[in-house]
């Protein structure tokens, strides 16, 4: 075995002694991969901010959770989530298969909440999906979103989303934003920089070897506080990022007649224009 080849597996056993060591700070065993959501400070300012926007929602409906980070992240919290995916996750226990861009095979009012972290991008039918969404969630419910802006690597993407067309769209379906934090840039990509990440790994294997414990999750809660601070405003330092994005939390509302604005509009510009051409004759 080649000197490399040694040291990188020195490495990850060593980094698999501290996912386990994380797995069994929490009140439950989870599975190490999902775990490894907590270790990561870009993933648990997903997790810290999903928890803070579903408030104090117990059932919940998870739209799309491949990983399953989002179930046992809620799980964990107390809450008791409920996963729809297109896709098998055998992660996630009672799994829904069904494509959100259809009718959903729920009853109305039935959720307190429901949660799409990185979804609407991805649906042809995202108007027709968040209306669907609203009738199934209670009055006083609420729906938490996570979307990218300006985002058009991913293949899987139908949507280039901005702040704009997301507040319109969530409009248009009958929902309002009550809450609103930017993210993709700050701490938490600094903490992604190899060097960092690895003085930060090598720390917590340090404290691991000496106190038998971690400290990925409070250092990443004090990094993820820091970042919601950073995107509390709009057009934050997080818009220079390439992983620009928010986390929102909708209420419902009633919905923006886009179809009866468009025709004031245009029907306003006609006139303009017929009275622009009637002074241009004379």
């Amino acid at each position: 075995m080649r000197p490399r080849q040694r040291l990188s597996k020195v490495l990850t056993a060593d980094y698999e002694h501290l996912v386990n060591a994380s797995c069994s700070e929490q009140p439950y065993a989870i599975p190490p991969s999902v775990q490894r959501y907590f270790n990561n400070a870009y993933a648990f300012q997903y997790v810290t901010a999903i928890r803070k926007l579903v408030g104090d929602a117990r059932n919940i409906l998870i739209i799309g959770d491949a990983g399953a980070r989002d179930y046992f992240s809620l799980k964990l919290a107390g809450r008791d989530p409920v996963v729809l995916d297109i896709a098998p996750q055998p992660l996630v226990p009672d799994l829904v298969i069904a494509d959100a861009n259809a009718p959903l095979p729920f009853a109305d009012a039935a959720f307190d909440a429901v949660v799409m972290a990185e979804v609407i991008e991805h649906l042809p039918n995202d108007f027709a999906a968040l209306k669907r969404i609203r009738q199934i969630v209670r009055d006083d419910g609420a729906l938490v979103l996570t979307v990218p802006y300006f985002h058009d690597a991913e293949p899987t993407h139908v949507r280039i989303h901005s702040p704009a067309s997301v507040e319109r769209l969530l409009r248009a379906a009958g929902w309002s934003i009550a809450g609103y934090v930017e993210k993709g840039g700050g701490l938490c990509s600094l903490a992604g920089w190899f060097p960092i990440a690895m003085t930060i790994h090598a720390l917590n294997l340090l404290v691991f070897r000496l106190k038998r414990r971690t400290f990925y999750q409070p250092l990443n809660r004090r990094i993820a506080a820091f970042d919601f601070w950073l995107g509390r405003r709009r057009n934050s330092l997080h818009r220079w990022s390439r992983f620009y994005g928010a986390f929102i939390k909708c209420r419902k509302a009633v919905p923006m007649d886009h179809i009866a604005m468009n025709v004031r509009a245009f029907q306003n510009l006609d006139l303009s224009m017929a009275q622009l051409s009637r002074s241009e004759a004379a």
